[in-house]
């Protein structure tokens, strides 16, 4: 879940513009929030294909949708199994190894503990903070070692694990737009999603795309890589950021934004949440 609304954009749709053209602008909305692409050429597949893709993610990623695949897998009780996604299935594989890799920084297994500190799709439920019970409760729910998955089936084995993609769909979604847009034959093209970006070629006359960025000192130039920014400098209900420490089960301190770099948006996405929580509220222990 990202605080932060980029504004390297407006100035990479400047770059190069009056050097080709050719360039055109693709724009729509989606999972609550914006989507912007610069391409260069014609090749680029419908902007109907696109907003399709991204509305059959909403149906199964969001928690706002009481109707979506998650909402139903965070419903049921324990010892459901249920037919995965090829998204939620894609997005639990990655998922795994970036919490592997961050030593727990990053892990969308958190949705209890999200839901108990009132953030996200639960703000309307907040009604204070977690006493220790609540918060311990939230914490055991909390885990992969709370979910089977079988090859393309997963099953809940605690009654109050609940997935939160928040972190990484908004990524998942732009690689899935690059990858749309590399197969319709387009090989030069910037891609902006709630704040996610991913450039694959260059711009005109450039040798890749600049970028600006509220947690960038200097403007960087992007080649077939994506970036995220994650973080807020504000603080929420006075005194934390929206952020979780999975490690911890607590919101980290309020702090400037991070950005990463990384090959994939959705890399970068979780990275930049991780980084966030490595920045943030030294760990209590589990």
């Amino acid at each position: 879940m990202k605080s932060v609304c980029l504004a390297w954009f407006a100035a990479v749709m400047c770059a190069g513009c009056r050097d080709n053209a050719r360039v055109s602008i693709i724009t729509g909305e989606s999972m609550g929030t914006s989507y912007r692409i610069k391409h260069v050429g014609d090749e680029v597949p419908a902007k109907d294909d696109i907003d399709d893709m991204l509305a059959d993610l909403d149906r199964e990623l969001s928690t706002w949708r009481d109707d979506s695949w998650i909402s139903e897998f965070n419903r049921a009780p324990a010892g459901t199994m249920m037919e995965m996604p090829g998204s939620v299935a894609g997005l639990l594989e990655q998922s795994k190894k970036l919490c592997d890799e961050t030593g727990g920084c990053f892990d969308p297994t958190i949705g209890a503990l999200i839901r108990v500190w009132g953030f996200g799709a639960w703000r309307n439920e907040w009604r204070g903070e977690p006493d220790a019970k609540t918060l311990a409760a939230a914490r055991e729910a909390s885990g992969f070692d709370q979910i089977r998955i079988e090859g393309r089936h997963i099953t809940k084995l605690h009654s109050s694990l609940m997935l939160d993609f928040s972190g990484i769909a908004q990524g998942y979604a732009v690689d899935i737009i690059g990858a749309m847009l590399r197969d319709a034959g387009c090989r030069d093209f910037i891609i902006e999603f709630g704040g996610e970006v991913l450039a694959n070629g260059h711009a005109p006359g450039k040798t890749g795309w600049t970028v600006h960025g509220p947690a960038l000192e200097t403007p960087v130039m992007l080649h077939n890589e994506a970036a995220a920014t994650s973080g807020s400098e504000h603080q929420h209900r006075g005194k934390r950021s929206h952020v979780i420490d999975p490690r911890s089960g607590q919101p980290v301190q309020t702090g400037p934004p991070v950005t990463v770099t990384a090959a994939t948006c959705a890399g970068a996405d979780a990275l930049a949440t991780a980084r966030l929580v490595m920045d943030g509220t030294p760990v209590q222990g589990k």
